[in-house]
C-alpha cells in the first residue's frame, strides 16, 4: 500500500514538472512572440520609440525643478540714431558689429530693426535683409542678399510689386523707428540736428508768446466794451422793476 502511494506522488511530482515546463515554454514563447515582432517591424519600432520618449517627456518635467521668478536678462537698448545713409554705409549694420545694430532699407527709407534681431540678425530667416536694401527682395519674395553698391531705383518693378513693397514698407513704419533715408549717388545727408534745433527753437518761442500774452493787461477797447455790455444789463434790469411795479390796468 505505501509503495502504491509513493509511486503516485512519484508520478505526480513528474506531472507537475512536465506541467511547468510546458508553462515556462509557453511563457518564453510568448515573449519571443512579441519581441519578434517588435524587432522585426519597423512600425512597432517607431511606436516603441515614440513611448520611450514620452515616457521620457512626462518623467523630466515631473522631475525638473521649474524656475519661477527667474527672467531672462533683457537686451540692452540701443540709442537712437538720426542720420541718412549710402548704400556702403548700411553695409555696416547687419548686426555682426559689436553693439549688433541691425537697419534695413525700405522705399528709400532706413528702418532700425535692431528689435526684430530674431528674424534679420546673424542667423535669422531674413539675415540676408540686415544692412541693406531690401525693397526688391521684397517685391519679388526673394531672401536673395543684394549686394549691389548702386542704389535701386525700383523703375523696373511692376505695379503689383510696388504695391508690394509700399504695403511692406507701411508695416515696417508702425513696428519700427525710422532712421533715416538711403541716399542716391550725390544726393547729400540731411543734417537732422539742425532740424531739431529749429524746431525745439520754435516751440519755445510759442511758449514764451502764449505766457506773455497771458500776462499782459487787458487793452483798453476790451475794457470800454466789457463795461458797455455791463451798463446795457444794468439798463435792462432796472426796465424789467420798474414793469413789475406799475399796477396792471383794468381798463379794456
Amino acid at each position: 500500500m505505501d509503495s502504491k502511494i509513493g509511486a503516485d506522488q512519484a508520478q505526480n511530482s513528474v506531472y507537475d514538472k512536465e506541467i511547468g515546463n510546458n508553462l515556462s515554454n509557453d511563457e518564453s514563447s510568448f515573449l519571443g512572440n512579441i519581441l519578434r515582432e517588435i524587432l522585426y517591424s519597423p512600425m512597432n519600432l517607431a511606436l516603441l520609440a515614440i513611448i520611450c520618449f514620452l515616457v521620457y517627456k512626462i518623467v523630466r518635467d515631473r522631475t525638473e525643478v521649474p524656475s519661477v521668478g527667474v527672467a531672462k536678462p533683457s537686451e540692452p537698448e540701443l540709442p537712437k540714431i538720426r542720420r541718412d545713409f549710402t548704400v556702403k554705409e548700411l553695409r555696416q549694420y547687419d548686426g555682426n558689429q559689436p553693439d549688433g545694430r541691425v537697419l534695413v532699407a525700405v522705399n528709400g527709407s532706413v528702418y532700425d530693426v535692431s528689435k526684430g534681431r530674431r528674424f534679420y540678425g546673424p542667423g535669422g530667416p531674413y539675415a540676408t535683409f540686415a544692412g541693406r536694401d531690401a525693397s526688391r527682395n521684397l517685391a519679388t519674395f526673394s531672401v536673395v542678399s543684394n549686394d549691389k553698391d548702386d542704389y535701386d531705383d525700383l523703375s523696373d518693378l511692376s505695379a503689383v510689386e510696388m504695391d508690394s513693397v509700399r504695403e511692406w514698407e507701411m508695416q515696417f513704419k508702425e513696428k519700427y523707428e525710422l532712421v533715416g533715408k538711403l541716399l542716391r549717388k550725390g544726393e547729400e545727408p540731411t543734417n537732422y540736428d539742425e532740424d531739431e534745433d529749429e524746431e525745439n527753437v520754435n516751440n519755445e518761442d510759442a511758449d514764451q508768446t502764449n505766457s506773455l500774452r497771458k500776462q499782459l493787461p487787458k487793452s483798453k477797447t476790451e475794457t470800454d466794451d466789457k463795461n458797455q455790455e455791463s451798463h446795457i444789463l444794468q439798463g435792462n434790469n432796472a426796465t424789467k422793476t420798474n414793469a413789475q411795479d406799475e399796477p396792471i390796468s383794468t381798463d379794456c
